[in-house]
Formats: C-alpha cells, sequence, structure tokens
C-alpha cells in the first residue's frame, strides 16, 4: 500500500480471514483501499515494524471483533496504537462477543444480521472520515499533527534549535532500537512518546516536548506505579537520582518528583554525548526491569 495513499486498516484476528477478505472485496468495489496484514506485508519486511506503519500512515481503522479478535494481543496492540495516534476507530462486529473497554464509548457496526446494510453503513462512514482526513491536507503545515517528518523542523526553529534538534533525533533513534512503538501528539507544543508493550494498554518510557520556553524529556514516573518493579517507591526514587546527575545542581529534582513527571531540558540537561549516553542508559535499564518483571 502506498504511503500517500488513503486507506483503512483492519484489524483482525486471522481466524476471522474469510469475513475479512469478503469485506475487503466490498470495500474495493466501493473505490475504497483496504491494508490487510497478510496481504500487505512485503515478502522479508519486519512483521511488527511493517504493522506499526500500516497504522500509522492509515487514514481510519476498522476493527473485525469477535471471540477471535479479543484473544488476538495484535489486535489490541494495533487498536491501541491507533486511538493513540486519535485515527477514526470503526467497528465491525461479527459475533456476540462483548466490546473492550477501550473501544465500550464506540458505536459498533452490527454485522450479524443484515450484513449488506451493514456494509453500507459501514462504507459511508469510513468515506465521511477519509473525506475529512484528505481535507486537513490542505491546510498549513503549522497546523498538521507533528510525525517524524515535521516535528524535528518545529524543534529546530526554536531556542538552541540545532542542538535541541540533534539529542530529539539521538532520543528517537533510541526509541526505534528499544522501544515497541513512538507515536506523535500536540499541535501547539508537539511531542513524540516512546511507548513499551507491557501490561493493559501499555506504557509510555520517555516523551520528547517540544515546549516554547525549552523543549524537554519527560519521565512519566506517575505511570509507572503499576508496572513492578517501580511500583515500589524507592524504585522509582533511584531513578530520580539517577537523572539528578544529569540536572544542573540548582535544578535536580526534589524527591516527591518520584510520583510525577520530571522534566530534563534537552540543552541543559542532554548537550553532552556523556550526559545523552547516560540517559539512554538509565531508560535501557528501566525498559530491561520491566520487561523482566511483566
Amino acid at each position: 500500500m502506498s504511503p500517500t495513499k488513503s486507506y483503512t486498516f483492519v484489524s483482525h484476528s486471522s481466524k476471522d480471514k474469510a469475513f475479512v477478505e469478503d469485506l475487503a472485496g466490498l470495500f474495493s468495489a466501493a473505490g475504497l483501499d483496504m491494508w490487510v496484514d497478510v496481504e500487505d506485508i512485503a515478502d522479508g519486511a519486519t512483521w511488527a515494524k511493517a504493522i506499526q506503519q500500516g497504522v500509522e500512515d492509515c487514514n481510519t481503522m476498522i476493527v473485525v471483533w469477535s471471540a477471535n479478535a479479543r484473544a488476538s494481543e495484535w489486535v489490541e496492540r494495533e487498536t491501541l496504537l491507533a486511538l493513540r495516534l486519535n485515527k477514526p476507530v470503526f467497528i465491525a462486529q461479527i459475533d456476540d462477543t462483548p466490546l473492550p473497554i477501550y473501544l465500550i464509548n464506540r458505536q459498533a457496526t452490527d454485522f450479524r444480521q443484515r450484513q449488506a446494510q451493514a456494509t453500507q453503513r459501514l462504507i459511508r462512514a469510513v468515506k465521511k472520515a477519509i473525506d475529512s482526513a484528505n481535507a486537513a491536507v490542505t491546510k498549513p503545515a503549522s497546523a498538521l499533527k507533528p510525525n517524524e517528518h515535521n516535528f524535528f523542523k518545529y524543534i529546530a526553529q526554536m531556542p538552541d534549535g540545532e542542538d535541541n534538534a540533534r539529542i530529539a533525533r539521538e532520543l528517537f533513534a533510541f526509541a526505534e532500537a528499544h522501544a515497541n512503538a513512538i507515536t506523535f501528539s500536540g499541535r501547539a507544543e508537539p511531542a513524540f512518546h516512546a511507548h513499551l508493550w507491557i501490561g493493559p494498554g501499555g506504557l509510555v518510557i520517555f516523551s520528547v516536548r517540544a515546549y516554547r520556553r525549552q523543549p524537554a524529556v519527560e519521565v512519566p514516573l506517575q505511570y509507572w506505579t503499576s508496572f513492578p518493579p517501580y511500583d515500589e517507591l524507592k524504585a522509582r526514587e533511584a531513578v530520580v537520582k539517577s537523572l539528578n546527575k544529569l540536572m544542573p545542581k540548582q535544578e535536580a529534582f526534589a524527591l516527591d518528583r518520584a510520583d510525577r513527571r520530571p522534566n530534563l531540558p534537552l540543552v541543559r540537561a542532554l548537550a553532552t554525548d556523556e550526559n545523552l549516553e547516560a540517559f539512554q542508559g538509565i531508560m535501557r535499564d528501566v525498559i530491561d526491569r520491566l520487561n523482566s518483571s511483566a
């Protein structure tokens, strides 16, 4: 699937392949393109990376919901990533399996009976969402959602832009190598977030935020409290102490930041290769500990 072409990502269990193939055929007849993992991942492509790219570049997502989908870890991952990216997510419900909590507030299209009518309703809804997404492309670049193509250009225009952009790119490369997913958010203050797929819905390990006064890397310790070993206060305080070694002495964090989201200004904390490598070492240790305890 061409990344410049509008398409709908289909999140589904392979056990529901027959339904998905029929649905894709009907969408194609209506002039709409579907991204179905078995068909659209090139030979030799890294499976997880290709799926992540498919979700990131899609205009809309359809979740084919069933007992099979509920048992599929990948359906959950794909859907949660799409929701974090604010993609329009539609549900094609094909059996009586209750919706999960992360989809409970969304209207499902009922395919359990009158499938022809259900298909037409879903096609109309998807077309409307794609038309809205395509219209947004005509907006000025400053109004577009941040991504890997414009985030670093944005941050480079800020004070100390060259250094901030360099550090942000290094952290992005680190996240690509060690995290499970990277998402972008915000317009007034764009950011990217490094995710680890553990527990229900995953966890953000760190975020790089383009604050207007000073871009910073944020470590959201307050969200780690449900994940061993960082459900223990001492473990979170140890992270704060490690981060303090990178901060100017007068800006060191109090230990109560172990229940908050300490921000390290990129230039003041991570401008040297030594400090940048030290921060990456802290994050590698965090990731290893979280994975080993999951």
